[in-house]
């Protein structure tokens, strides 16, 4: 239940939104409405098929936002959290990195994209050079795409506030169970797929580069459970399969 605190901070963070970032208190309210007329929330973790679950959930004009959890409770207060159905898609961060790279490399989606990319990758030549040069805790904090998955998803230190977690190995069995879920009829359409990937995400890595990867991103690897090799994905469907409905 939320204190007095936690609601006069919630809409005092609604109202300061409203009255000075008035563009972006529209664009939060009209990228809700679709998640909240199913009564659901899905959490678009970057680079996890969020373009090709939300317009498929939800069409074409559903506004693309990569909120956090916590940005939910925020504009929507814990009675809607609680009584939603909160969902959302992860993926193997060894494999995710390699997406956000090439993605990015290539220029991403927008201009925003395409400027931060040549601002800090126009410096690495490969994905080594960019993983030994650029890949720490603090710098991962700086670009959305390369932010942890347990940032998006965790209310509380790594430990997720969603209902349910689909794996993007997953990905079609997952889709449908969510769109049980909600009553949906959707079918999954396959966007915004990253072009430029020559080779399985595995190929990318040496030892090293391994290593780095496994330290910066140690919580959502154990959060999630993943192995490098995704040879930890039946054990993930069981251990999910034991706190689902």
């Amino acid at each position: 239940m939320d204190s007095l605190a936690d609601n006069l901070r919630r809409n005092i963070y609604r109202l300061r939104l409203k009255v000075f970032k008035p563009e972006k208190y529209a664009r939060l309210q009209k990228s809700r409405f679709p998640m909240e007329d199913q009564r659901c929330i899905f959490v678009h973790i970057p680079k996890c098929a969020g373009i090709s679950v939300t317009t498929s959930l939800f069409g074409e004009n559903f506004e693309v936002t990569h909120r956090r959890l916590k940005d939910y409770l925020d504009t929507l207060g814990q009675k809607k959290i609680n009584s939603y159905f909160k969902f959302t898609v992860a993926r193997n961060p060894y494999d995710r990195l390699v997406s956000a790279y090439c993605f990015l490399k290539k220029g991403g989606i927008n201009e925003q994209d395409k400027s931060w990319a040549e601002k800090h990758l126009s410096a690495y030549d490969s994905f080594d050079a960019f993983v030994k040069g650029w890949v720490n805790q603090e710098n991962i904090q700086t670009e959305i795409h390369f932010r942890p998955q347990c940032d998006f998803i965790c209310l509380e230190k790594n430990r997720p506030g969603v209902d349910f977690i689909g794996y993007y190995e997953n990905l079609a069995a997952d889709f449908q169970y969510v769109c049980r879920k909600i009553n949906s009829q959707a079918a999954l359409l396959a966007m915004n797929r990253t072009a430029g990937r020559e080779k399985d995400f595995r190929e990318y890595y040496t030892e090293e580069t391994k290593a780095i990867v496994a330290d910066v991103y140690a919580d959502d690897l154990r959060v999630l459970g993943y192995a490098f090799d995704n040879s930890s994905l039946p054990n993930q469907l069981k251990l999910r399969a034991g706190k689902v409905a």
